[in-house]
């Protein structure tokens, strides 16, 4: 099993850390290729609800979908008519979600660890509400939940200096201290105060 540990941990992860050598090409820290996968994978499933589907949700799945377009657009402006646009129907969801993806699959997409966690949050947050799961790469799930711990708010780095978060799923385990298991899907919407795991 992985281990995405806090501080001391997470060096042997790095590139120039004191780990075997090995061919570190691929290593970025551009996650729009992850985000664009997710968003795709998104979008396959709100192709695949129908509109009671959608309209018995336990969240509002338009809205969800039109805050991902206002935190995708990078112009302040664009922001604000992105954030003022009306909700639409159901089978416009899916269009939505996909023309993101292609943005983030385009070649020269640069994304960071919080717009992946923006977009892997919104997956998890649909597919429970509708009750369809999504697959979410590990590796994608780890680095958002890795990141989260760190560098987001109070509550969700203390609870990592005091609890390892375990992946039960997904192979990876963020945190330090005794073990608290969990899908990487509740771990991840735990950390951004979307659900409880319980102890």
């Amino acid at each position: 099993m992985r281990t995405v540990g806090f501080v001391n941990d997470m060096s042997s992860y790095f590139p120039l850390s004191q780990r075997p050598k090995r061919d570190e090409t691929d290593v970025t820290n551009n996650w729009a290729r992850h985000r664009g996968t997710v968003l795709l994978d998104l979008a396959g499933l709100l192709d695949e609800l129908s509109d009671d589907q959608v309209a018995e949700a336990t969240l509002d799945i338009a809205g969800v979908v039109t805050e991902l377009e206002w935190l995708s657009t990078t112009s302040r402006a664009a922001r604000l008519v992105r954030r003022a646009r009306p909700q639409t129907v159901r089978g416009e969801l899916g269009g939505r979600v996909r023309a993101l993806s292609t943005a983030d699959l385009s070649s020269g997409a640069r994304r960071s660890v919080a717009d992946l966690g923006d977009a892997v949050v919104a997956a998890y947050e649909i597919a429970s509400a509708t009750g369809h799961p999504i697959a979410v790469d590990p590796v994608a799930s780890g680095a958002v939940a890795l990141a989260r711990g760190l560098g987001g708010p109070v509550g969700a780095r203390a609870v990592t200096r005091e609890r390892t978060l375990v992946a039960t799923d997904a192979d990876w385990r963020v945190g330090h201290g005794p073990e608290l298991p969990g899908t990487a899907e509740a771990i991840v919407l735990f950390l951004y105060g979307r659900g409880r795991l319980t102890r």
